[in-house]
């Protein structure tokens, strides 16, 4: 059940979660006909500010291989040509992707134009890759002498998988806020959706890297553009970012979404990543005091810790903003010791007061209660409907369940679930795929008891893991503020799930 990594030979299997494919997929080579065509360019045309030290990158539509031909990277005062099997060029592993690495640096402050011959790739049945569609070139503007140069943007320039809720700008130097502004607009029309004042909240600014924080995310499938004012970044040495003049710049389409029931999926192996197709990233907390890192475990490999003073949000967006009639689904693993009091875990709620609208998945008594029998209620998961002041709490509690529930907070892993089933207006908690309930107690799992929706339309609170949505009750108490643990494999459906499909997540994890 902890094997964290597993691999399938040419099956599928679907779950009724999400679609899982097999890694060894056969392909037939035999009918394709069509040329290799590039998908996108690294960096892209028409941007600026480009490191003199950068590789070109081409990522193509399907397999390549080497050819023959050359590759001519030029400018007004400077002209490198490139073969095709040197040793500057290589292909990924995948066999997608085309790596120019320039045989000295390029000129600074200059336009660069690529032209490569017919031919230079071949896919793996020998077609040709036939060069620019007509009436395209691949320029772009190499940074300033006195410039701050960037390595890399994401989304990368030209994707079509773009973040909805975040942006990142890596430059080759540490970095300090200037002044000015970034801007982001949506490519139809030139509407700005988003003004990022670079000393404002939504910018952050660590080491060599800038993100921007989008308060209200970007729509799926949609095209937009970056601009950003000259000077809002500047080196430690005194050189400034050239900024963003240019729509094409910065360009890139938005991911399309994940188009199933699976919301949100944080793998939790090197970053808070979605991986999920919908791109919502977790995020440090803003009131966290120390960082989220990401450990090897023993029983299940790449994990998260969250130690005392760290913890992390989602993106608020309609996506997690359970409605009165939506049901939903949260998963995921967790190994922490029990400590007094009743620190959040995974919630939505200001938990200051159990009235507030929302949800808390909180330890409670974990320091006494080690499951039946034992003193303490142990976990609980307490819901409120955002109903305008009507009294609508509901509580389901470990110690009153019957049996009574095994223990969460014991130093060892486990799984926990919660359904909220719309349909059939039940609330089901579950631990290590087992569901327990108080049957005796309606308030406990009947949904009828909310008046409306678990989540503070007022205060919009995101989806919390750690501490609870306001990000500080955890850290308002000495006792609540020591937790730590570990946390994995976190995961929102917009559905509920059903009890074989739990189990599948717990045999699969």
């Amino acid at each position: 059940m902890y094997n964290k990594s597993f691999a399938l030979s040419c099956t599928i299997s679907l779950l009724g979660l999400a679609l899982f494919q097999s890694c060894k997929k056969e392909l037939d080579h035999t009918t394709d006909t069509g040329n290799p065509i590039v998908v996108s360019y690294n960096p892209t045309s028409a941007v600026e500010g480009v490191a003199v030290n950068s590789n070109l990158i081409l990522t193509f539509n399907e397999a390549i291989k080497k050819a023959e031909g050359m590759i001519v990277i030029a400018s007004a005062i400077d002209t490198q040509r490139v073969s095709m099997n040197s040793d500057a060029v290589s292909i990924s592993e995948d066999k997608h992707i085309l790596t120019i690495n320039p045989p000295k640096d390029l000129k600074s402050d200059e336009i660069y134009t690529v032209t490569m011959d017919q031919g230079i790739v071949t896919d793996l049945l020998g077609n040709k890759y036939m060069g620019f569609p007509d009436a395209t070139s691949w320029k772009f503007k190499t940074v300033g002498a006195s410039g701050l140069p960037i390595v890399a943007l994401n989304p990368i320039p030209g994707s079509a998988t773009g973040s909805i809720i975040k942006l990142e700008l890596n430059f080759a130097a540490d970095i300090k806020r200037g002044t000015g502004n970034f801007s982001v607009f949506e490519a139809a029309g030139n509407v700005k959706v988003a003004d990022l004042a670079v000393t404002g909240q939504g910018v952050v600014v660590s080491g060599k890297k800038v993100t921007l924080k989008l308060g209200t995310p970007l729509k799926f499938a949609t095209a937009y553009y970056v601009l950003a004012d000259a000077g809002t970044v500047m080196s430690n040495d005194g050189k400034a970012f050239e900024g963003f003049l240019l729509p094409a710049s910065w360009s890139f389409t938005t991911t399309s979404g994940s188009g199933n029931a699976l919301v949100a999926w944080l793998p939790m192996d090197n970053d808070l990543s979605d991986a999920s197709g919908n791109k919502l990233d977790a995020m440090l907390g803003d009131f966290a005091t120390t960082d989220v890192v990401f450990v090897t475990d023993a029983e299940r490999g790449k994990v998260a810790s969250f130690g005392a003073g760290s913890y992390a949000v989602f993106p608020k967006h309609d996506l997690l903003r359970p409605s009165l009639t939506q049901s939903f689904s949260f998963n995921f693993w967790v190994k922490t010791k029990g400590i007094g009091s009743d620190p959040a875990i995974f919630s939505n709620s200001d938990w200051d007061s159990g009235g507030n609208p929302g949800f808390v998945l909180a330890t409670d008594d974990g320091d006494t209660y080690t499951g039946p029998g034992s003193s303490g209620r142990g976990w609980l998961l307490k819901m409120t409907g955002d109903a305008g002041g009507v009294s609508n709490r509901m509580d389901w509690r470990a110690n009153e369940t019957v049996p009574q529930a095994a223990a969460l907070a014991d130093d060892k892993w486990h799984m926990i679930t919660a359904v909220i089933d719309q349909a059939t207006k039940r609330l089901v908690v579950y631990i290590d795929a087992k569901a327990y309930m108080q049957a005796s107690k309606p308030a406990s799992f009947d949904l009828n008891t909310l008046k409306g929706p678990l989540w503070d339309s007022k205060n919009d609170y995101p989806f919390t893991i750690w501490e609870d949505g306001t990000g500080k009750y955890n850290s308002g108490d000495d006792t609540r503020k020591t937790l730590s643990g570990l946390v994995d494999n976190v995961r929102i459906y917009k559905k509920a799930l059903n009890a074989a499909e739990v189990a599948a997540l717990y045999v699969v994890d």
